[in-house]
């Protein structure tokens, strides 16, 4: 079943390119307009509008994939529901009940918090004892291995989920330096586990990728 596309939303093009932002936790940082460019390539109308909503000057930088944008008016849930159902129905010879059980199904996967990570929602996850402390965990945690080379420096970005329940998965490297190093954040990014309230969408707990650096 197609998803539906992402509605009502006016795009200014930008010339920067994605690839050499900097990863950050919400997206990637542009350092030429000093702003955070979310990535909505896996999200949907309500990320898009929660964006909008806390964002301070009502401007959102975005990253899109073309087929999920549709420059049409926003229709009424019940009403796009129909729409996909008669496209089922003509376009591909299923029955009426059939058709809505491809709709309702459709429906409850996106509903479901397990099937992909938000990339940004109305309450991100929080650190338990917020930025100072993880700062601080970060640097009593991080060790120099033994089998690295010592005249190498910079940032390790790493990439994971936060679930429902604050645990931490899918731990990940984005942007690595020398693999001794990347194992170590790895290893410091997973003791972060269970020290997250979960963020929230909807007033629900659920499952959100983070993204952030650790120095060496």
């Amino acid at each position: 079943m197609l998803p539906l596309p992402i509605l009502n939303v006016r795009l200014n093009a930008c010339p920067e390119d994605w690839q050499q932002m900097t990863p950050v936790a919400l997206g990637h940082h542009c350092t030429q307009c000093d702003r955070v460019v979310l990535d909505f390539t896996a999200s949907t109308q309500v990320d898009l509008a929660a964006a909008f909503q806390n964002s301070p000057d009502g401007r959102v930088c975005g990253r899109f994939r073309p087929e999920q944008l549709a420059p049409r008016p926003l229709l009424r849930q019940k009403l796009r529901r129909f729409l996909v159902a008669l496209l089922l129905v003509c376009g591909l010879g299923l029955s009426g009940q059939e058709a809505l059980a491809q709709v309702r199904k459709a429906g409850q996967q996106a509903a479901s918090p397990q099937q992909q990570p938000y990339g940004y929602v109305e309450q991100m996850p929080v650190y338990k004892g917020g930025q100072e402390a993880m700062m601080k965990f970060m640097a009593a945690n991080v060790h120099w291995p033994d089998d690295a080379p010592v005249d190498v420096s910079g940032r390790v970005f790493v990439k994971f989920q936060i679930t429902e329940t604050g645990a931490v998965r899918d731990v990940q490297i984005v942007k690595g330096l020398h693999p001794a190093l990347d194992a170590e954040a790895v290893r410091v990014v997973k003791l972060f586990d269970g020290k997250f309230t979960p963020g929230e969408q909807n007033n629900r707990p659920v499952s959100v990728g983070y993204t952030i650096p650790i120095a060496f």
